[in-house]
């Protein structure tokens, strides 16, 4: 698990640390850089554990934020002076681009060092070179590699959900295709025909949270390719290109519950589309992936009632000022937190402080009263 992440120079993380428990969310305004927080950590994972696909000599699936403009009353930065590190269990891993290319470090001793490898008169893409990271066979770091072994984030997107999709091979692992959800059918498919009780347990789910559905089946349009359909109590069938976008969403967080585990799922607003009742069943699925599979869960957010239910230590507040970057505080070390968590559940305590703009009267200690912290 990762415990503690730290980023330099990587997009809007200036000069960036945070601390992470198994579940827990980044909340502040747009463009605080919450986002930049779940790349950051997917590039981490995605290069310690080399899950890289060729795609018209591009590596696919990141672009890692290797160019930014700094504010005036910063120092100069050397040219691709990043650096990407996280803590975990027994030891550290650590990616440092600089003049020579990517170097690797887990514990205390560098394990790879990989040249940029083509016209040094542009910025390296490091995703475009085609060499391949060393691994190391030092027990110790094969521990820390262990815990960054594979990521996967979503950022759920309705028309890909609706998408009809080709069929998952025994020998492969159930996931999504991309970010934005492609897949969907398929990954039923394969749930239902490697996992039968799992996929009478969604559909168990699903009509108790939507009353109106009978049944939920996976329809074959080809010889290759399915779609998601569902069945109403009146007997009626309704195909994905008509289903509302909230059972979009929830049967893509119920499907994540039974797809092959990663070490770490990256979710970006997932409370995106969903009915205010469906929030906390979605919280429930994914400290659900915690619990059984192991799997470090973090997300970026702007809901209160996804923060509702968390804990004090699983939250943390990201803000963003030209001179300094990104800051990230634990919600619990807020000023006077012991005092307002006493008058607000955790998620109104947040929106009734936040200003929209910057937090600051969240993290300056204002009056109980929240209309005394607006100017």
């Amino acid at each position: 698990m990762i415990h503690t992440f730290y980023a330099r120079n990587y997009g809007c993380l200036v000069d960036t640390e945070a601390s992470l428990t198994p579940l827990h969310a980044f909340i502040g305004p747009n463009d605080s850089g919450k986002s930049t927080l779940l790349h950051g950590m997917r590039t981490l994972v995605q290069l310690a554990g080399s899950h890289f696909q060729q795609d018209k000599g591009r590596w696919r699936p990141f672009e890692p934020y290797l160019l930014m403009t700094y504010p005036s009353s910063q120092p100069p930065r050397k040219p691709h002076d990043i650096l990407l590190e996280c803590g975990v269990d027994g030891g550290w891993f650590a990616i440092e681009m600089g003049p020579r290319g990517l170097q690797e470090r887990a514990g205390e001793r560098r394990i790879s060092d990989m040249s940029a490898g083509h016209d040094r008169s542009n910025v390296p893409r490091l995703w475009e070179t085609r060499s391949v990271l060393w691994r190391s066979k030092r027990p110790s770091e094969q521990q820390i590699l262990t815990q960054l072994r594979q990521v996967r984030l979503v950022r759920f997107d309705p028309d890909a959900l609706r998408a009809p999709s080709g069929l998952i091979p025994e020998t492969q692992p159930v996931g999504f295709l991309d970010d934005r959800g492609h897949g969907l059918a398929g990954i039923y498919f394969a749930i239902r025909n490697r996992n039968d009780d799992a996929f009478s347990r969604i559909v168990d789910d699903v009509r108790r949270h939507f009353p109106t559905i009978k049944g939920l089946r996976v329809k074959v349009v080809t010889s290759s390719e399915v779609v998601l359909e569902v069945e109403l109590v009146n007997g009626a069938r309704v195909e994905a290109a008509r289903l509302s976008e909230g059972l979009l969403y929830y049967l893509a967080f119920a499907a994540l519950r039974y797809m092959d585990p990663v070490s770490l799922l990256l979710v970006e607003e997932p409370e995106n589309g969903l009915h205010p009742a469906r929030i906390a069943e979605v919280m429930r699925i994914l400290r659900a992936i915690v619990e059984e599979s192991g799997t470090q869960v973090l997300m970026a957010t702007h809901s209160p009632l996804v923060v509702n239910e968390l804990k004090p230590d699983e939250v943390s507040v990201v803000t963003r000022t030209a001179e300094e970057g990104t800051r990230v505080k634990r919600i619990k070390d807020t000023p006077d937190f012991e005092e307002r968590s006493k008058v607000y559940a955790l998620g109104e305590l947040w929106i009734a402080y936040a200003n929209g703009e910057d937090e600051a009267p969240l993290l300056e200690a204002p009056s109980l009263d929240p209309r005394h912290s607006r100017r």
